[in-house]
């Protein structure tokens, strides 16, 4: 693909999976208008990222026929669970009229916007991010495509040598690999328009579903929501320019829907649009995907419901005192009971003890993180956003002052104090509160518009409903042209309002083009080794020849430090080492690792590369990621075999070359 233009159809086909499978659901279950559209994309997600892991269990390649077959497993699971449990069959209040279409215009505002940003910083969608987890990412859905396996057991197989099962959440490499299938695109054009499809839709649906629940039908509100998903730099852009975390990007669109859900079972609300029994039917379906997806979206929901929790267990216990003193202590008892074996339970699961290993050093003052934060400015953002900031505070105002939700000033804090618990302190318990994050300063920083976006949107609606009454009291009378201009007023009404205000908030905020600039810096590839890239310009012109001078069958050996290991996922070969954070070694893998440079007089070496089938080297020299200080004393053996006489250079742009292996233990190789 050449341009974006090209992209239309791709990204049309990237839709419609991910809206058809959970909309099929949802008309099962007879849930109707913005609940419907809001709640598709999110089952879609559970039944994709489930789908794939049934599908080597029952011999079946990875595509489309196997998302049918669990779409149709899941439907009919609900068509049987609404028939036979009564609650389930409680019919839906008729949705406001004009919701589904107000909600639907702030989702296309803020696609545009996002599809703005997002071309401005790549011309075309075969470039992809530099970040450090790009290659892990790329790759995995290459992996995917070659092996026809999705699943979050096997996803993560290609740099896993000698461990058969590992979990890894996999539902965005499902998404991206069905999206190569049925397009047959790249592995690079269909992760960015996965990410503008999760970015720019599924997000501000959740945001729009989030306000919903919160604040009821008002209009103007459900199209700022949608708009102003948008117009936040912390996210959904931060996670694209630091490390391509695509996997946390489809988590954190999914999280307003899974508080959303929970907040209708426990707190429904006179304007529900489902009951509690529906809700959590919904939470079933719900939840696979976000756990499949980046299980840290579940911690994202508990942090955000934390003071709501609080209240209600404080509540249940203080009914307890109520009764009898023993009850109440005994309420009291079961909640530390329950809380001591969730937690022993949860230590004892590796991904969640691993969360803990990392620590992000402090690199901002703490007050000034917290103010950053407050003003959703994290970096590499630092211009504040001034109306945003304002917008937030009216909206939480109004959910206090009209709804009652206190409980929501606390949620806000929590959320804005995450940033600087991050970036301004290297206090252990302050690391602890934040390893579901690995205390990374860009995935904390994510969390930010959260609750952000739906209070903003509801202090956005006010406003408008505010100028558009004003303008119409401002023009009574029953002149012509006041006449007129009321009508117009009228007719333009506060949503659209809403729209064109959501647009101007979001391109006079600094930061926007602040993350957009960092944005397009992750996309860049620059002409020579630049100390910060992966790839640079001649590297990634050598990678484009790999398919006139190799084959599918031929395993390139590399040094994955030096961004040679993208050539997996960019031109579809087999490369030694294809990812740099590889811990998972075999012993045939050590060999070439530490002495590949001796495979021309040693017969162990040259033995443990012909197992390993190894035929090539590429070589991109010593300009090495940044995420570790001297690789170059991990992969000697890799670094020193240009010059061992054991390789024949064969192809060369610039500093980057490609050498066959042509001499194996004192023999020619074939």
């Amino acid at each position: 693909m050449t341009s974006w233009f090209e992209a239309a159809p791709a990204f049309l086909a990237a839709l419609l999976t991910i809206t058809i499978p959970g909309g099929i659901v949802v008309a099962v279950l007879r849930l109707r208008g913005l609940v419907a559209v809001c709640l598709a994309p999110a089952i879609s997600v559970s039944i994709v990222g489930v789908s794939a892991i049934v599908a080597p269990w029952i011999h079946l390649r990875w595509g489309w026929p196997v998302v049918l077959l669990g779409t149709a497993v899941t439907a009919v699971a609900a068509y049987l669970a609404r028939r036979f449990i009564e609650p389930l069959r409680a019919v839906q209040p008729a949705p406001g009229r004009g919701t589904v279409a107000a909600g639907v215009v702030g989702v296309i505002v803020g696609l545009g916007i996002t599809t703005a940003v997002l071309t401005g910083a790549a011309s075309n969608p075969e470039q992809f991010t530099q970040g450090y987890d790009s290659v892990f990412h790329l790759n995995a859905t290459e992996n995917a495509v070659m092996r026809g396996d999705a699943s979050s057991f096997d996803i993560s197989s290609f740099i896993l040598p000698n461990i058969k099962t590992a979990f890894y959440p996999g539902a965005w490499h499902g998404f991206a690999s069905l999206l190569i299938s049925l397009t047959n695109i790249s592995v690079v054009a269909a992760t960015n328009i996965m990410w503008l499809v999760v970015a720019g839709v599924v997000w501000p649906l959740g945001c729009v579903f989030l306000a919903r629940i919160l604040a009821g039908e008002n209009r103007a509100m459900l199209v700022s929501a949608g708009a102003l998903a948008a117009a936040f730099p912390a996210f959904p852009y931060i996670l694209l320019s630091y490390g391509s975390e695509y996997p946390n990007t489809l988590s954190n669109a999914l999280v307003p829907i899974g508080i959303g859900v929970v907040l209708l079972i426990l707190r429904p609300a006179a304007h529900a649009p489902v009951g509690p029994a529906m809700a959590l039917a919904l939470v079933a379906l719900f939840l696979p995907g976000l756990l499949l997806a980046q299980p840290n979206g579940v911690f994202s929901i508990l942090l955000v419901l934390t003071p709501l929790l609080l209240v209600m267990l404080y509540d249940w216990a203080h009914a307890g005192f109520r009764r009898s003193r023993r009850n109440g202590w005994l309420r009291i008892a079961a909640l530390v009971v329950a809380a001591g074996l969730m937690f022993a339970g949860g230590m004892r699961i590796p991904q969640i003890q691993s969360l803990f290993n990392y620590t992000s050093p402090a690199f901002l003052f703490l007050p000034l993180a917290a103010l950053r934060s407050f003003t959703q400015a994290p970096d590499p953002v630092w211009f504040p956003a001034v109306a945003l900031t304002l917008l937030m505070l009216l909206g939480l105002r109004l959910i206090v002052k009209q709804h009652g939700m206190r409980w929501m000033s606390v949620a806000v804090f929590l959320v804005i104090m995450g940033y600087p618990l991050t970036t301004g302190t290297n206090n252990k318990i302050a690391n602890f509160v934040m390893a579901p994050w690995w205390d990374n300063p860009e995935r904390v920083a994510a969390l930010l518009p959260l609750v952000a976006v739906p209070l903003s949107a509801m202090g956005l609606g006010w406003v408008a409903t505010w100028l558009m009454a004003r303008l119409r009291r401002r023009f009574a009378g029953n002149r012509p042209e006041r006449r007129r201009l009321r009508l117009l007023a009228a007719r333009a009404g506060a949503p659209t309002a809403a729209a064109v205000l959501a647009v101007v908030v979001t391109f006079t905020n600094p930061g926007l083009g602040q993350i957009a600039q960092a944005v397009a810096s992750a996309y860049n590839v620059p002409p020579k080794p630049n100390g910060v890239a992966q790839i640079d310009a001649q590297e990634l012109a050598l990678i484009h020849r790999l398919d006139q001078l190799t084959t599918p069958q031929d395993v390139i050996a590399n040094n994955p430090y030096n961004g040679s290991a993208l050539a997996m996922a960019l031109a579809g070969r087999k490369m030694l080492f294809p990812y740099a954070s590889q811990t998972d070694i075999s012993s045939d893998l050590f060999q070439m690792q530490f002495w590949l440079n001796r495979v021309g007089q040693d017969p162990t070496v040259c033995a443990a590369a012909k197992r390993l089938g190894v035929t090539y080297l590429l070589d991109f020299g010593t300009d090495y990621i940044q995420a570790f200080n001297n690789p170059i004393s991990l992969y000697p053996g890799v670094t020193l075999a240009p010059d061992s006489g054991a390789f024949t250079l064969v192809a060369q742009n610039g500093h980057a070359k490609l050498y066959k292996l042509t001499k194996c233990a004192g023999s020619a190789t074939p």
